[in-house]
């Protein structure tokens, strides 16, 4: 298909003017390193494009002319890992550059040289983020999309020239994968630089469509910029703020993922419609027990309202569970999908709204009345929302009856909902600390106590470090029931497995997550709720552990 080999025909504002600060006499000072099409804080992906903001940057405004980029543009350079940067852009306040790998950034000029800046310490959420363009340059809202028609001709996505579900597009971004990337060349039309496995997900809220791209590398023409080419899913939703983002994977699994951007879809295209808002609650009472390496115990009890709205959202699925133990101590693979949780960028999305329902209290066992806060919440990548909140003593949720109730607000009316929480289990094996899977042998759990229409759910959660993609990885998903008081969990199939042979060195968390049976979730009602809502509960225990596998 013609249009996948097109590059991208708009002007990016990938370089954001800055004012001139006088710096002739004084040593720069680095204050953030950011992906410069997220502004999310970043180790930088090699190849990627990336900012340094601070002052004192450089003497005046300087942008390159050509390519290959400078490695000194207005008498200012920048080393990262000791190896010079090419340069897009140098103000006192602003540096755009291709970042040549990893490490501590340090920026000279006649006045001097910064303190080096490690962004792996500088900033603790840092990771190798990817980001897409957006076209106000500010990291959040329009994506930089070009639409695809069936001729081949490239337009820019907007609110007026939607696409149409069943259309092709074309998403740039850069960050988006660990290498190898053309660095300091502009990338090739012929052969085209192609990247590895990457996808783009449609709608981060209510019903999501992933899809993955058909091609992902790097954009004829350009440094550092990355493009993505996909067809958008004939089931998504349309709408004038769709959230967008894209996820590439690696050898090593996720490698990247950025911040939700908004496209136009609309059938037929043009000017966008969104459907009708719905809103939807969610109350969950929750408790978290964490017990790391030296069994350093936390505890976190916390109850969550929340209470959203979107075009065309949709109430989410009821919870389906498996028992594969239809006998103690058997295999129970419930057959989960691996999933992971990455610590990317969010976005405040149009549409995406939290609903006020004026006072909201809470009440349960050992809790007298007491009114629940507003704060802000991020529900996935979508940011810029608020939820009543409450941080609970520890041991406050336990079996008992729970109560939360709101007096009503500009957005919700009043409405109560009471749930009865289930008991806790005891886990009686000893997990922390534990060799998984040590001696090829499996993995049995055992547990007392719960209630007994409850299901337990195990997961291995891998702790990948920021330099390296900076998610929880889950590589094992088993479900029983509570009941049952046992679980085994195999070996991972397929996994070559010789007692002895490698010392435990991969950091896991055993989670082991009790939820209640479908059944028992209650359900609520409230005027401003066109989905309704439900109230339920959750035990959470992890376990730091280690995997020689």
């Amino acid at each position: 298909m013609r249009s996948k080999r097109q590059a991208m025909k708009m002007p990016l504002l990938v370089w954001l003017a800055a004012t001139p600060m006088a710096a002739w006499c004084q040593t720069p000072v680095i204050s953030r390193v950011v992906n410069s099409a997220s502004y999310q804080a970043t180790l930088g992906a090699t190849g990627s494009i990336v900012s340094i903001f601070g002052t004192n940057l450089a003497a005046a405004t300087a942008e390159a002319t050509s390519v290959p980029l400078p490695l000194q543009l207005g008498g200012t350079s920048v080393a990262v890992g000791g190896v010079a940067a090419p340069l897009f852009y140098v103000s006192p306040s602003q540096i755009n550059f291709q970042t040549p790998g990893y490490g501590p950034v340090v920026v000279t000029t006649a006045a001097g040289s910064s303190a080096p800046y490690d962004p792996s310490t500088a900033t603790p959420d840092a990771w190798a983020a990817g980001g897409i363009f957006t076209m106000n340059g500010t990291g959040c809202g329009q994506g930089a999309v070009l639409n695809v028609a069936a001729d081949g001709s490239l337009s820019v996505n907007s609110s007026a020239n939607s696409a149409s579900p069943g259309d092709w597009i074309s998403v740039y971004g850069t960050g988006l994968t660990s290498g190898p990337v053309p660095l300091n060349v502009a990338a090739p039309s012929s052969p085209l630089w192609t990247y590895g496995e990457g996808e783009l997900e449609f709608d981060l809220q209510g019903a999501q469509s992933a899809v993955g791209a058909a091609w992902i590398g790097s954009a004829p023409g350009f440094v550092g910029l990355d493009q993505s080419n996909v067809q958008i899913p004939a089931t998504v939703r349309e709408g004038c703020a769709v959230p967008l983002q894209a996820i590439y994977f690696g050898g090593g699994g996720l490698e990247a993922i950025s911040q939700p951007v908004a496209i136009g879809i609309r059938q037929g295209g043009s000017d966008c419609v969104d459907p009708p808002e719905a809103g939807y609650g969610q109350i969950t009472w929750q408790k978290n027990v964490s017990t790391a390496y030296l069994s350093v115990v936390t505890e976190a009890d916390t109850l969550t309202v929340s209470l959203q709205a979107s075009p065309g959202q949709q109430a989410p699925p009821t919870p389906a569970y498996s028992d594969g133990c239809p006998t103690p101590g058997s295999p129970c693979d419930a057959g989960l999908p691996l999933y992971v949780t990455p610590f990317g960028p969010a976005c405040a999305v149009p549409g995406y709204n939290s609903l006020e329902a004026g006072t909201v209290t809470m009440q349960g066992p050992g809790l007298s009345s007491a009114p629940v806060p507003s704060l802000p919440f991020q529900q996935g990548q979508l940011g810029g929302l608020s939820a009543y909140q409450a941080t609970l003593p520890n041991g406050a949720i336990q079996a008992g009856s729970y109560t939360v109730a709101a007096g009503g607000g500009a957005d919700v009316g009043a409405f109560q909902a009471s749930l009865q929480v289930g008991a806790d289990i005891q886990v009686q094996t000893p997990l922390v600390g534990l060799d998984v899977y040590a001696n090829c042998a499996p993995l049995t759990i055992n547990w007392t106590g719960g209630d007994p229409n409850s299901w337990v759910t195990v997961n291995l959660f891998l702790q990948i470090p920021p330099a390296y993609g900076g998610y929880e990885g889950s590589t094992a998903g088993y479900q029983t029931r509570t009941s049952n008081g046992t679980m085994t969990i195999p070996l991972p199939e397929g996994q070559p497995c010789t007692p002895g042979a490698m010392a435990p060195s991969t950091q896991i968390w055993i989670t082991i997550e009790v939820d209640p049976d479908p059944s028992e979730i209650t359900p609520f009602s409230a005027t401003g709720l066109s989905l309704g809502g439900q109230a339920t509960w959750r035990y959470i225990h992890s376990f730091e552990a280690f995997l020689d596998l």
